[in-house]
C-alpha cells in the first residue's frame, strides 16, 4: 500500500445510527468470523455510514468542518431503512440501506460543500480502501475525491460497514442475524478522521439534525 501523503488527513463526513442501532452494529460485527478480520467494531471503531470521504491537507480540515456546518443547517431529517446485508468485492461486509432521493440529495449537498478543498483535485492518491479502482471508481475519485459518490457515476450505496476481511478471506455466506432491527432516523451527522480501511476513529465534529 501507497503510504498516504504527508500533511494530509483523511476525513469521513458521516451519519451516525442511533444508540440502539449502533449497539446491534457492533454486536453483529463481533459475530463474524474472525479468521483474517482487519478490525471490529467497538474499541474505538464506531458504526457509520460515509456520506463522503477523501483526503485534505492538514490546513484545510477547518474549512472543511465550516463548509458541512453551514450546509446542514438546513437538512432536515430522513428515514435510514434497513434493507439487507451485503459483501462487497474489496471483502467489506456491510449492512445496507436503501438509497432513497433523498439520501443522494444529502451525498450531493455534503460534496458540494466540501469537494473544492481536498488534496490534489483530480488527481487524488488511491486509498488503501477501495483499491484497485475501477473506470467508474476513477471517475468519481477525480470529480469528487470520494470513489462512492453519486455522480459522475452513481455508485452512492448507503451502508453501515461492519468489518472488513484480508483479500479473500471475506466469508462465503454470513452467519443468520436473525430478525434484527437496524432503520432508524437520521438524527446526526459528524466528521471524522480515517483510517487506512475507511474506519473512523476521532471525531472533529458532530452535527445534530432537525427530527
Amino acid at each position: 500500500m501507497s503510504t498516504p501523503p504527508s500533511g494530509s488527513t483523511l476525513l469521513n463526513v458521516c451519519v451516525i445510527p442511533s444508540d440502539q442501532v449502533g449497539v446491534e452494529c457492533v454486536r453483529l460485527s463481533k459475530l463474524l468470523p474472525k479468521e483474517g478480520k482487519l478490525f471490529e467494531l467497538g474499541d474505538g471503531k464506531f458504526p457509520h455510514m460515509t456520506a463522503y470521504m477523501a483526503r485534505f491537507g492538514n490546513d484545510q480540515v477547518d474549512n472543511v468542518v465550516n463548509a458541512v456546518r453551514a450546509t446542514l443547517a438546513r437538512v432536515r431529517s430522513l428515514p435510514c431503512e434497513h434493507s439487507g446485508y451485503f459483501t462487497t468485492a474489496g471483502d467489506y461486509v456491510e449492512v445496507s440501506y436503501a438509497k432513497s432521493p433523498q439520501f443522494v440529495d444529502l451525498q450531493k449537498l455534503i460534496i458540494g460543500a466540501a469537494k473544492d478543498f481536498r488534496l490534489n483535485p483530480g488527481k487524488p492518491f488511491e486509498e488503501g480502501y477501495f483499491t484497485p479502482y475501477t473506470l467508474q471508481q476513477q471517475a468519481n475519485a477525480q470529480a469528487t475525491g470520494y470513489d462512492l459518490a453519486c455522480w459522475p457515476e452513481d455508485l452512492f450505496r448507503p451502508h453501515v460497514t461492519l468489518t472488513r476481511y484480508k483479500k479473500g478471506q471475506a466469508p462465503v455466506s454470513l452467519p443468520d442475524f436473525g430478525n434484527v432491527q437496524l432503520s432508524f432516523r437520521l438524527w446526526r451527522i459528524c466528521v471524522y478522521k480515517a483510517d487506512n480501511n475507511g474506519a473512523v476513529s476521532e471525531e472533529l465534529a458532530s452535527f445534530p439534525i432537525a427530527l
